[in-house]
């Protein structure tokens, strides 16, 4: 069996490729080790290739690679080599990035993006914070749905990458505003030699997730310049939740006892419910409540039987857990309608196809002026499918519709309150409930009959109902839909395109006024994008369901008086709710009817354009002389517009799906105007003690439409106090004011139709006997109920029934009223080349600080209740964005959540990143191989937030240590060179990361505390969520071969088959325990294999 699966996957990796090789032979260049700092800046270069030099960090040309910026460069090819051809992996691998990084396990979430896109996220400062351009310009954003913030990396064609550079100091004096945290800059290659040809695919261990690209280039370098074109397609599979072992399960229990042992199993519903579990967590995702006059129950669809008089429907619990065969375990059991374990299906990655191509080049036409025209032309297409799991139908039901259980006048309707005379003439129910009331009240309900006279004495004449009540309906009915509000398909195509020139300016020659050159370019980008989820509409379901008839009796009947809006009555049919074919399966049930089907579905549309157009000039040249050599300056305008335009349909416009709020897209743009100089002065040169002191200053005056005028600026020294070791560093500041996002995301005001209400008293804190508060039972963190009453809500008192979620009103959208961001960044560091003869060894180390003031943020409603309640301070500045109505103690529910965006006081990200570069050249049996260890680490200080309201309250929060900001964060890469042979080994690591402190639960049990597996003293011990993960290593492994004209290589990622972390998701973001968007690998073992092929050029 073993040596079958084995071939089995063998036949994986290598049909698609041996297809794809034999149809043609492949290549591609080899490439440079990455290195990083100062070290990837002084490598050796040909003169007549640094004779002019732009640096990422400067736009002062020059004639060395060396910068006094902290940068890190990585290489394309060496990032193939490793098995890695995303860009967007490529970038959120390296050390600098922190925080969520958005990837391709978001498509269920609400991104400002829109689905399937993907960013990079410097310091954790958040993608708008990054800036990306490609060749040193500016790249505009591209998505879908609302208004897209930050460009797609899934856009740029990866196959013409040399190298990215990650500028790493605030930039905005010399690149303009977003460059908060970093710059990175995709550089592509110039080396071109006819046609390649180029495939790669890589396939997991586990089942899904095949990535297969193609790719051709072209080109030709001249001596005065070059042309290139390159076009790539990928294709990658989507993987479900059931193809990975990790997420292949429920969402289970993670807690770990006081002893050190991880459990799972759940003893909380066994124990205190009655009923079997394993190690899923709890839930009730299929239920009905009915509720009316003298009847409030929850009933379980049990098709074939009852225990309640209601046919295909039991009652869970009646003063106590239903057991009417006394056989210790309940009627009806929960687990039996969880949906933890019943979405497997649904996408972990999403499918996404990728088109990308390019066109660009330059020629210098002959004269002392040497004008060069150049142009870069660039198109790319995402589609992006991906399945988000089943989405909830939960709609009230009125009392007099036909098909409701409760209503005795429909089609197969009981009256629910004489039906449950039945429940309570039961035997084996009169012994269960004998008991619960003596537990409940003191006395046996007999002795009660005695006292009053009632007579014959059962639980019928002293609680229940012994007159007709009528039909009662039901304020909650859950559905799982097929295909409902759940697939999403995006299409995104953006043009990018670049026309400028640049020269010599030989007539200005003035003394030490000399070699100046200009540029001047502009840059045209658009991009548009389609979003579309088909799903159920909440009108045309009220109208099925009768509530625009009188009294609810007749569905698709209008007594409104007017007609209804957007033809919610057009092609009307009854909807059966309580159909089987809906109730079972749990999820992906169906409609009794297509006609059903056909009336209630339509489709949700958002196309997006985003529009931007840049001007600038340039210039720069020698000013003057000092004592280190000589002074080069330069100075220029840019000229920036930007226009958004995203139009939702009239599904999007008015919130039609059942659940959605109105959306009604953003139209908006704005100028930005740009005045810029910098100037490198080497103070001194060649002297002892100062080898090298240079000075780089830089100054940018940004005029913002709609927020005027901001000076930036920047301060870059270097000293070489003997020629190995460099000391550096760096003061910026920078100003970003808000972008169409913020400015002009259009008002959207709808209802949550399930807004999570902690503050409620939950089903599980209700006493079965008394259907009353019970603080023994209740598992809420003793945090949440201080908050609660210092925010006016009793969570003792706040009862409807055991609900804690219900409608509620949002209310979002951009604002003119923000204020812009400014920062301040310093650095400081040092790069020490060791002067051994034998090898080469380079160390370097960088500190960094980077301070934002009035942060713009956007918060969620579920984001904004959260940090209210559960804040462990009791100071949460968000508690002013929820309006409560206080007119019912009893039922103070939230009547709207403001989610605008806001100005945030205050955030901090400061660290060190550490680097390591060792080279040399060693002898075995006689064969000399070359040995490279590259080894970049960084160490997170702090990353914190701080909110002050208008009371002047602080709230301040601390993220270093937490789940995506790891104390340490490290990659590695060791290359043994051989001839044309090339072995790689990978090491990344991540540090232990861990929740706040101060959130960490208590150890306890489920009868006193927050616990799921320990009953506690003095027959077990007490546990805890698990909400900490251990240091994770991962190693990937790779061997090439460089031919002449050809390359083939392969290897394994995660070659040690390194498992990603198990958490409790009610502690650490998620999905079946496993932590997304923070660094592990959620694919396991993959292998990969890459051949490439030049046919050359003809001369």
């Amino acid at each position: 069996m073993r040596g079958d699966k084995d071939r089995a996957l063998l036949a994986r990796i290598l049909s698609p490729f041996t297809v794809i090789f034999a149809s043609f032979c492949l290549f591609a260049a080899p490439g440079v080790f990455a290195q990083d700092d100062a070290m990837d800046d002084e490598a050796d270069a040909d003169d007549d290739e640094v004779e002019e030099v732009i640096v990422t960090g400067s736009r002062i040309k020059r004639d060395t690679y060396t910068s006094i910026a902290p940068l890190q460069i990585i290489s394309g090819q060496v990032s193939r080599e490793v098995g890695l051809m995303d860009v967007g992996a490529i970038l959120q691998e390296s050390t600098a990035a922190a925080g969520q990084q958005i990837d391709l396990t978001f498509n269920g979430f609400v991104l400002d993006n829109g689905p399937g896109q993907t960013n990079i996220n410097l310091r954790g400062l958040g993608g708008a914070r990054t800036l990306v351009l490609i060749n040193g310009r500016r790249v505009a954003p591209a998505g879908v749905e609302g208004a897209p913030t930050s460009p797609d990396l899934g856009l740029v064609p990866t196959s013409l990458v040399q190298q990215y550079d990650l500028l790493l100091d605030g930039a905005s004096s010399i690149y303009g505003s977003d460059a908060v945290a970093g710059v990175a800059n995709i550089i592509m290659r110039k080396d071109f030699d006819g046609l390649e040809l180029e495939a790669f695919q890589s396939v997991p261990g586990n089942a899904g997730g095949v990535q297969s690209t193609l790719s051709v280039t072209w080109g030709r370098n001249y001596d005065r310049g070059f042309i290139g074109f390159g076009a790539e397609y990928t294709d990658q599979e989507n993987v479900t939740l059931d193809q990975r072992p990790w997420t292949s399960k429920c969402d289970r229990h993670a807690e770990i006892d006081e002893n050190g042992m991880i459990r799972t199993q759940d003893v909380w519903w066994p124990t205190l419910r009655s009923m079997p579990w394993d190690d899923c967590k709890g839930s009730t995702d299929l239920f009905t409540i009915f509720a009316g006059p003298g009847f409030n129950e929850t009933m379980l669809y049990t098709p074939g039987t009852t225990n309640a008089g209601v046919a295909n429907w039991s009652d869970w619990a009646e003063f106590a857990v239903i057991d009417l065969n006394n056989d210790g375990i309940a009627d009806v059991n929960f687990r039996d309608y969880s949906l933890t374990d019943k979405e497997q299906w649904r996408d972990l990655f999403g499918e996404r196809k990728r088109t990308a191509a390019m066109i660009f080049g330059e020629y210098t036409f002959d004269g002392e002026a040497n004008i060069t025209p150049f142009f870069e032309v660039q198109y790319g297409r995402r589609e992006s499918r991906s399945n988000n799991g089943a989405a909830p139908l939960f709609p009230a039901i009125p009392a007099n519709n036909p098909y409701n259980p409760c209503n005795p006048n429909g089609i197969r309707g009981v009256d629910c309150a004489l039906a449950q005379n039945e429940l309570f003439l039961n035997p084996g129910f009169e012994e269960e409930f004998g008991n619960a009331f003596n537990s409940g009240f003191g006395a046996t309900y007999t002795e009660i009959c005695d006292f009053f006279s009632i007579s014959p004495c059962n639980p019928v004449t002293v609680f229940g109902p012994n007159a007709p009540v009528g039909p009662i309906g039901s304020p909650q009915h859950i559905v799982y839909v097929r295909g409902d509000r759940n697939n999403t398909d995006v299409d995104i195509d953006q043009v990018r395109g670049v026309l400028g020139v640049r020269g010599d300016l030989p007539g200005i020659s003035f003394g030490s006024v000399e070699n100046w050159s200009f540029e001047v370019a502009g840059i045209y980008s658009t991009s548009s994008g389609t979003s579309v989820r088909n799903g159920i509409r909440g009108d045309r379901l009220d109208h099925a369901l009768g509530f625009n008839s009188i009294a609810g009796a007749t569905p698709c009947q209008n007594d409104t008086g007017a007609p209804l809006p957007y033809g919610a009555e057009a092609g009307c049919v009854p909807v059966d709710l309580f159909a089987s074919s809906l109730l079972d399966p749990i999820v992906n049930g169906e409609f009794a009817t297509q006609a059903e089907r056909d009336y209630l579905f339509d489709t949700r549309e958002f196309e997006t354009t985003y529009k931007q157009n840049v001007a600038s000039v340039f210039f720069t040249g020698d000013l003057f002389e000092l004592p280190g050599g000589t002074v080069a300056g330069g100075f220029g305008y840019e000229y920036r517009h930007d226009e958004l335009e995203s139009l939702p349909n009239d599904v999007a416009a008015a919130g039609l799906f059942f659940g959605f709020s109105t959306d009604e897209g953003a139209i908006g743009e704005k100028d930005v105007e740009e005045f810029f100089a910098e100037v490198e002065l080497p103070v001194l040169a060649g002297l002892p003690g100062a080898e090298e002191l240079t000075l780089n200053l830089s100054a940018r005056y940004t005029d913002d439409e709609y927020y005027g005028g901001e000076w930036t600026q920047s301060y870059k020294l270097g000293w070489r106090p003997i020629d190995s070791l460099l000391i550096r560093g760096t003061f910026g500041t920078s100003f970003r004011a808000p972008n169409l996002r913020e400015l002009f995301l259009a008002n959207q005001t709808g209802f949550n139709n399930s807004l999570f209400d902690p503050c409620y008293v939950p089903q599980s804190a209700i006493d079965d006997a008394t259907d009353e508060y019970d603080p023994g039972l209740d598992q809420r963190d003793p945090v949440l109920l201080a908050n609660c009453l210092a925010n006016g809500v009793d969570p003792t008192l706040a009862n409807i029934g055991g609900i804690t979620s219900y409608p509620a009103e949002i209310r979002s959208g951009g604002s003119l009223d923000l204020l812009a961001e400014e920062s301040e960044s310093w650095t400081a560091g040092l790069v020490y080349d060791f002067p051994f003869s034998g090898f080469d060894l380079t160390i370097g180390g960088s500190y960094y600080e980077i301070e934002i003031i009035e942060t713009i943020i956007e918060p969620s409603a579920s984001f904004i209740i959260s940090d209210c309640y559960t804040s462990l301070t009791g100071n949460s500045a968000f508690c002013d964005r929820i309006t409560r109505d206080f007119s019912d103690p009893t039922d103070p529910r939230i009547t709207l959540v403001d989610e605008g965006f806001l100005n945030r006081d205050k955030e901090k990200a400061r660290g060190v990143d550490l680097n390591f570069l060792f080279t040399d050249t060693i002898t075995i049996a006689e064969r000399p191989i070359d040995v490279s260890w590259d080894m970049r680490a960084n160490r997170q200080l702090e990353r914190s937030t701080l909110f002050i309201n208008p009371q002047g309250v602080e709230d301040f929060n601390e993220f270093q240590g937490e789940f995506g900001f790891p104390p340490w964060k490290g990659r590695s890469i060791i290359a043994f060179d051989y001839d044309d042979w090339r072995f790689s080994w990978e090491t990344n690591y991540l540090g232990s990361m861990d929740q706040d402190p101060e959130g960490v639960d208590d150890f306890d049990d489920i009868f006193t505390g927050l616990a799921d597996t320990c009953l506690g003293p003095p027959d077990d011990v007490t546990c805890r969520d698990i909400g900490f993960a251990e240091n994770y290593i991962r190693h990937s492994v790779s061997l090439y071969y460089r031919g002449d004209t050809w390359i083939l290589g392969g290897g394994v990622r995660n070659v040690l088959e390194e498992d990603p972390p198990f958490v409790d998701g009610s502690e650490v973001f998620a999905i079946n325990n496993t932590p997304i968007g923070v660094g592990y690998d959620l694919n396991g073992r993959t292998f990969f294999l890459n051949a490439a092929y030049n046919f050359g050029s003809e001369e």
